[in-house]
């Protein structure tokens, strides 16, 4: 089967693949060839495709997945791959916490603010987790 993921700003994976993992609203998805029509809601989390004897992890950020036809389509709000080290991911992590902190602290700032503060804690625990589980 054939599997794109893919970004507003760019295309992590289009190749051929064996087995696709993804993180739906409601817990990990697999779909292998043959797999039924489906149309699921995405949530943040490691996405895996096994093609050959290699395994391709990516971190997403939600969004949304169509099979049909042995091709599965991912259209990600946001991607990440494993280009950063641990520590890296942590510090990221801890800043985004401090910073939600601050937001919440502050109260003030908006529901808008506060939206955004909890996303970048959101994605950089997935990033964390996708760097600290392939390692």
């Amino acid at each position: 089967m054939r599997a794109t993921i893919v970004t507003p700003d760019k295309a992590y994976f289009d190749g051929e693949a064996s087995f696709v993992v993804l993180p739906a609203w409601d817990g990990e998805i697999g779909v292998l060839p043959g797999h039924a029509p489906l149309i699921a809601r995405l949530s943040h989390g490691v996405a895996r495709v096994t093609h050959g004897d290699q395994v391709t992890r990516l971190a997403l950020f939600g969004g949304f997945l169509k099979v049909q036809d042995d091709l599965v389509s991912v259209l990600a709000s946001g991607a990440a791959s494993g280009e950063v080290a641990p520590a890296d991911a942590q510090k990221a992590l801890d800043e985004a916490e401090k910073h939600l902190e601050g937001v919440r602290a502050k109260g003030r700032e908006g529901q808008a603010a506060l939206a955004e503060a909890e996303e970048r804690v959101r994605r950089a625990r997935t990033v964390l987790r996708l760097v600290s589980s392939s390692r």
